[in-house]
């Protein structure tokens, strides 16, 4: 009996091929790809396995809604809190997750990105309140609608002279017929000025597939971070269509580099063992920088935290007031779910001149090494 080895066999069948490529009845090129190879190391950036957030809440219903009472925590002064200042408080404008993203974009451009919002409106800066500088829509459906510019752009709003986000996507509430560019034939604008642009919010095309007031974020299944590169390893469906990849290409299309860009489930959330910390979070407020948290089906903005407690303080799109949540429970029945951290490059601001002391003007000493004549 013969005692054929593993490795002898794979001589065999590694010369049985070379024959049949060299005498052309396997083409060289298909066994490039064919899995009887040996296969190459694992790539250096695998795709993650990656669960999907809808964010799809609705905009608020009037001064009663029970989306607007929420818990108010003002701070007293004798608490150890820590509130980023100067976060813009915008009221639903065409989903929340673009209308949180404008807040904090907002933020950067009261705060040394001045090109995030390049409008007329408060001098080129952008306002801490939509509600003050823009008027209410009514759409097709009779729904009277808040508007910002750095959310949605529309003709008409903020002196833009051509159509924009709510004219080309938005048609009325979780509708999911074909965006309003598609069925009257006309040419969709250039992605620019909004957020929901880039995050493909509202937006009914391939790959975005979304209803109105819809958007996508894209979480790792185990509770480790899914950064942009991991988004754009996925694929053009995943990176098409999420929301966080769409903040980042925002920024950058204003000219800004971004230095961090990722969607990370919290701790604990599914039974995770990893996942997005409290301390995290204040780390992120505590060097300047406000936080997407996502909700079930909702979006808000964290601005600051009670270092005695895991207390939250949150702008939520319902209203312009700071409201608070607990770290890892629900907000108004919609359970904590993780969060987006997109943060741009701020140049540190040159350095003061010199006070109080004479600065000596430079000295040029001039040779002459001619000799004498």
């Amino acid at each position: 009996m013969i005692s054929i080895t593993e490795s002898s066999c794979r001589i065999g069948l590694i010369f049985v091929l070379t024959l049949l490529i060299h005498f052309n009845v396997i083409p060289a090129k298909t066994m490039a790809n064919d899995s009887l190879l040996p296969k190459s190391p694992t790539p250096a950036h695998a795709k993650p396995e990656l669960e999907e957030l809808i964010i799809n809440s609705s905009p608020p219903h009037g001064p009663n809604d029970p989306g607007s009472i929420v818990q108010q925590n003002v701070p007293d002064g004798t608490q150890a809190i820590t509130i980023i200042s100067d976060v813009p408080a915008f009221t639903w404008s065409f989903g929340s997750a673009p209308t949180s993203a404008a807040m904090i974009a907002g933020y950067y451009d009261r705060n040394g990105l001045p090109d995030m919002y390049t409008g007329p409106a408060n001098g080129g800066i952008m306002p801490l309140d939509n509600d003050a500088y823009w008027t209410t829509w009514i759409d097709g459906s009779g729904a009277e609608l808040n508007r910002c510019p750095l959310s949605a752009t529309q003709m008409g709003l903020d002196g833009r002279a051509t159509t924009g986000h709510v004219d080309d996507y938005w048609i009325s509430e979780n509708s999911t017929a074909n965006d309003p560019f598609i069925t009257n034939g006309w040419t969709q604008h250039t992605a620019g000025d909004c957020l929901g642009d880039f995050m493909g919010s509202n937006q009914s095309s391939y790959p975005m597939g979304n209803a109105d007031g819809t958007t996508h974020f894209f979480f790792g299944k185990y509770g480790d971070p899914i950064t942009a590169d991991d988004i754009f390893a996925s694929g053009p469906f995943f990176y098409g269509k999420s929301g966080m990849y769409g903040i980042k290409e925002f920024y950058e299309s204003r000219g800004y580099v971004v230095n961090e860009a990722y969607n990370q489930y919290i701790m604990g959330y599914n039974g995770n063992t990893k996942g997005f910390t409290y301390n995290q979070y204040k780390t992120q407020i505590d060097t300047g920088h406000p936080v997407l948290i996502h909700l079930s089906g909702h979006t808000v903005v964290g601005t600051g935290y009670d270092d005695s407690s895991d207390l939250v303080y949150i702008h939520d799109t319902w209203d312009h007031l700071q409201h608070t949540m607990t770290w890892g429970d629900a907000y108004n029945s919609m359970a904590h779910v993780g969060v987006s951290v997109v943060i741009p490059e701020i140049a540190p601001p040159p350095p003061p001149p010199p006070t109080g002391q004479f600065v000596l003007p430079p000295i040029f000493l001039v040779l002459d090494l001619l000799e004498p004549g």
